[in-house]
């Protein structure tokens, strides 16, 4: 498995290399700028996202499949953690504006003790998932290295940008942007 995980920076550079010869669409160079623009690095192709089957706070089982179809901003974040504490509101926010049957944040509790996580949310409930990665797995699985780490998936499961650090989501930059991956592709 170690292997593999050397392998995945050579695949992407082959890939980003490819597009030297094939150039991005204009829809993917527009959604680029519009990911800079939100404070995220978009990637010169979408990747794969791993796998992953977490548990609830409602103790429910959930798995990326299950997310399928929905544009995501998939935070990994920690109740410990200061700038993820503080930028949690505007995910909140994020959501109560963007949410709905295209879009959801998917909030991961990264190596987090399930009543810490209680306890920050009790006044706070987010109105969307959070789920716990007790043994970091999944974080090391999408090399989430720290919290905050936020991406954005398309609505195939793939990752199309990414930031690490903290940062206000519910900004018009980041709205744009959502809409924009929303929004359904020319072929």
């Amino acid at each position: 498995m170690s292997g593999m995980r050397g392998l995945l920076p050579a695949l992407y550079l082959m890939l980003s290399g490819l597009l030297i010869v094939f150039p991005a669409s204009a829809d993917g160079t527009k959604l680029a700028r519009f990911a800079r623009e939100a404070g995220m690095e978009a990637y010169a192709v979408p990747l794969k996202a791993p796998a992953f089957a977490l548990s609830g706070l409602d103790g429910e089982t959930r798995d990326k499949h299950g997310y399928r179809g929905r544009v995501v901003l998939l935070n990994f974040w920690a109740s410990w953690c200061p700038p993820c504490r503080e930028e949690f509101p505007s995910l909140q926010r994020l959501q109560q504006i963007m949410g709905g049957r295209d879009f959801t944040v998917l909030a991961i509790a990264v190596a987090d003790n399930e009543a810490a996580v209680m306890r920050f949310l009790e006044e706070r409930r987010p109105g969307f998932d959070v789920l716990l990665d007790n043994d970091s797995k999944t974080a090391g699985d999408y090399r989430a290295a720290g919290v905050p780490v936020t991406y954005l998936l398309d609505r195939e499961g793939r990752l199309l940008a990414g930031k690490s650090g903290a940062q206000h989501w519910d900004s018009p930059q980041m709205q744009r942007l959502i809409r924009e991956t929303i929004r359904p592709r020319k072929e």
